[in-house]
C-alpha cells in the first residue's frame, strides 16, 4: 500500500478547548509536542493563531522550533486561513493572517497551509474565486508554501468537482480531504478516488455517530476517535490509497468531551485508535 502511514496531530485534538475559545489551548505548547511525540505522531498540523499567541507570550521562533525539533516533529503544516477572497476589514483580517501564517511557516518548517472557501453563503462569483485563490497561491509559493484547499459542504467548495476545478493548473495547491466531511456530505469514494495523487496535500481522520447531532455546522464538533464511530474508515482509507497519496494522516478530533481530557491522554487517545485502524488494513 502506498497510503502514508506515519500520523499527524491536528491542532484540535490536543488543544484542549473548543474551536473559538479566548485561548488557543489550555496547555503549553511545549507540553502538547512532548505529548505528541510521546504518543507516537511524527508531526503536527500547527493553528496560525496559536503561533501569534506564544509569540504575544514572549516565546521566540527559536523557542518554538527548537521544541518541535528536539521532540522529533518533522512533519509540519498549518491552519486554518478563511476569507481570504474577500475585501474590506474581513479581507484585511485575512491579509494579517496569511502574513501570520508565512512566519509561523518559516519558524516551524511547515510546507503547506489549509485553506477554507466560503463558509456563509456569501455567493462570490466563481471568476472572483478563482482569481483570489491564483493571487493567494503565487504569495504562498514565494514563501515557500502549498495551499491545501479543504472541501467542506456547506461551503462552496462542497465536493470533488468543485475543489478540483478551483486548484486545476495550479502548480502549489491542492486538497485536504477530510473522512468527516466525505461521509457527512455525502462524497462518494469512487469521486475520491478520481483526485491525482498529487493534488492530495493532506488526509484528516476521525469518525462520529451514525446520526446527526443537529446541522452539520453543530455535528462537526462532535467527532469522535477513529473507530469509535459510524464511518467506513477502512474504505475510505483504501480509496485514498488507490489515489497513489502518500499525503500525511492527520487525525483530527474536534468534541466537548475530547477537549475535557488529559492532555496525555488525548493524545495516546488519538493515536493508538489511529494506529489500531491502518493496522487493521
Amino acid at each position: 500500500m502506498a497510503i502514508n502511514r506515519d500520523l499527524i496531530c491536528s491542532s484540535h485534538t490536543i488543544s484542549g478547548v473548543m474551536p473559538g475559545a479566548p485561548a488557543p489551548s489550555r496547555h503549553s505548547f511545549a507540553a502538547r509536542v512532548e505529548a505528541c511525540a510521546n504518543a507516537g505522531y511524527k508531526g503536527m498540523c500547527l493553528h496560525l493563531r496559536d503561533y501569534r499567541w506564544q509569540r504575544n507570550a514572549g516565546f521566540s521562533d527559536e523557542d518554538l522550533r527548537e521544541a518541535l525539533e528536539q521532540n522529533g516533529m518533522r512533519d509540519i503544516s498549518l491552519e486554518f486561513l478563511v476569507d481570504w477572497f474577500l475585501e474590506g476589514a474581513d479581507g484585511e483580517q485575512a491579509r494579517a493572517d496569511e502574513a501570520t501564517a508565512c512566519q509561523a511557516a518559516r519558524a516551524y518548517g511547515a510546507r503547506s497551509l489549509n485553506v477554507g472557501s466560503d463558509f456563509r453563503g456569501r455567493a462570490i462569483p466563481p471568476a472572483v474565486l478563482r482569481a483570489r485563490f491564483h493571487e493567494l497561491c503565487e504569495r504562498a509559493g514565494e514563501n515557500g508554501l502549498s495551499i491545501a484547499l479543504e472541501i467542506v459542504p456547506w461551503s462552496d467548495i462542497r465536493d470533488v468537482a468543485a475543489a478540483l476545478a478551483l486548484v486545476d493548473g495550479v502548480s502549489n495547491a491542492g486538497l485536504v480531504i477530510d473522512s468527516w466531511h466525505v461521509f457527512r456530505g455525502g462524497i462518494s469514494l469512487g469521486d475520491i478516488e478520481q483526485i491525482p495523487a498529487e493534488k492530495i496535500l493532506c488526509v484528516q481522520i476521525n469518525d462520529a455517530a451514525e446520526a446527526l447531532s443537529g446541522d452539520l455546522v453543530q455535528d462537526t464538533l462532535r467527532r469522535r476517535p477513529c473507530g469509535e464511530g459510524s464511518f467506513d474508515l477502512r474504505s475510505f482509507l483504501a480509496s485514498i490509497d488507490r489515489t497513489g497519496s502518500t499525503a500525511p494522516l492527520s487525525v483530527e478530533i474536534i468534541s466537548p468531551e475530547f477537549a475535557a481530557l488529559a492532555l496525555s491522554t488525548a493524545a495516546a487517545r488519538s493515536f493508538d485508535s489511529a494506529r489500531a485502524l491502518l493496522r487493521s488494513m
